[in-house]
């Protein structure tokens, strides 16, 4: 009489897996007491080694070390790959004639002179708006500026000016050097000692701005490059 299923053990199915399940549980138990067996001093220096490393890591330790910037003097030329400027010298003063400026109580003029040269294709301006071919440089007056003060925050936007004397925009075409007068304002117990540091921004370039113009490109400032450091003499 023949009879169905198999004469050699168990229906096939689950049963079959079980020495595989065996193996793993047996792995694990010899893990587990291999790590039980361990000295206490290993688990000591391993508790000491991970709160180093959260310590390290909460201040900025584990992050990437930027590099430092050029440190420079008065006629020192600063130079990205988009614009250069050397700073010639700065003053303190409470009134531009020339510029019919005058400063409010409690503030001053940090009048800075300068040298300035578009290295990019297209014409640039200086301080407010935008270039005629759709370039918005942002050199000054943003909320993050490619040039800007170290250790204070102007109290107003910077004025801008050739130093020439013509009028209008300030805008620089491609590759012609210009001399270049800003004026931030600042409070009047800034600089106690006169030194005065530039902050100037390597640029990042994007094209385009949604529902206006493809044709549209803006300058962010990237890395710090560099870092003119000048001292300011006061207005006679």
């Amino acid at each position: 009489m023949s009879k169905t299923g198999d004469h050699d053990g168990a229906p096939s199915g689950a049963p079959a897996a079980r020495p595989a399940v065996n193996i793993v549980r047996s792995a694990v138990s010899r893990w587990t007491l291999a790590v039980a067996a361990l000295p206490r001093w290993i688990w000591v220096a391993a508790a000491a080694l991970v709160a180093l490393v959260i310590v390290v890591a909460a201040v900025g330790g584990l992050s990437r070390a930027e590099a430092s910037p050029t440190e420079l003097g008065p006629d020192d030329e600063a130079r990205t790959s988009m614009y250069a400027i050397t700073v010639h010298d700065a003053e303190f003063t409470t009134e531009i004639e020339s510029e019919g400026l005058e400063a409010e109580p409690g503030e001053k003029f940090l009048v800075m002179s300068t040298r300035m040269e578009n290295l990019s294709d297209a014409p640039i301006a200086v301080g407010d708006g935008t270039g005629a071919d759709r370039v918005s440089a942002g050199l000054v007056n943003t909320d993050d500026p490619l040039l800007e003060l170290k250790g204070v925050t102007p109290t107003d936007s910077v004025d801008v000016w050739r130093a020439d004397g013509s009028s209008g925009q300030v805008i620089l075409q491609p590759g012609v050097p210009s001399q270049v007068t800003f004026a931030w304002t600042v409070p009047a117990d800034a600089y106690s000692d006169g030194v005065v540091s530039l902050d100037v921004h390597e640029v990042e370039v994007t094209r385009g701005r949604v529902f206006i113009t493809s044709r549209a490109i803006t300058w962010h400032p990237a890395a710090l490059s560099a870092r003119i450091t000048v001292t300011a003499q006061e207005a006679p």
